[in-house]
């Protein structure tokens, strides 16, 4: 599996390129600085009315190889960017390709791109925050989607919470 820096530096040229113009190959998966792509299965529907959705790892490629086939980028927008991840001068960033149902979460650093992640059914994602070793980010699906730093394959979501709610109780009036 794909290996993660916080502190590399984008290595690939098409990789670079396209992330100073804010775009990113139009594929559900993983895309690191140095070109690797982790491509993702991503499957969802509606049960009871409720949006449930799986992701998985199908198998590691290149952008090179992508292009080859054809691949285009699409245009990220509306991103929200976070306070650097504690210890580095990475951040989490998110928000939504210019399809209407996509999103994207990704880590950059000081450099460029470390890794972004991107969906087509998750709807776009408009708030993120570094919760231990892992990137929560909220959809507009009302799901939060969890990504450990250093394992962004390893997927966790939780249905219907919006996190602007969850708070601890506030103390009694006396």
């Amino acid at each position: 599996m794909l290996t993660i820096d916080l502190d590399s530096r984008p290595s690939h040229p098409l990789v670079e390129a396209n992330w100073k113009q804010f775009r990113m190959p139009c594929v559900c998966g993983i895309l690191t600085g140095d070109g690797t792509v982790l491509l993702m299965e991503e499957r969802s529907d509606y049960h009871e009315g409720n949006y449930r959705c799986q992701t998985w790892p199908v198998c590691e490629t290149t952008i090179d190889s992508l292009c080859e086939y054809g691949m285009e980028f699409v245009d990220l927008t509306d991103y929200v960017r976070q306070p650097p991840i504690p210890g580095t001068n990475a951040r989490a960033v998110c928000g939504e390709g210019s399809m209407g149902g996509d999103g994207f979460v990704a880590v950059v650093n000081d450099h460029g791109l470390v890794w972004a992640i991107f969906f087509t059914a998750s709807n776009p994602f408009y708030e993120v925050n570094v919760v231990g070793d892992c990137v929560e980010a909220m959809s507009t699906h009302g799901v939060l989607w969890r990504f450990p730093i250093y394992r962004p394959w390893d997927i966790a979501l939780t249905y219907t919470i919006d996190w602007r709610q969850v708070r601890p109780a506030d103390p009694p009036i006396s």
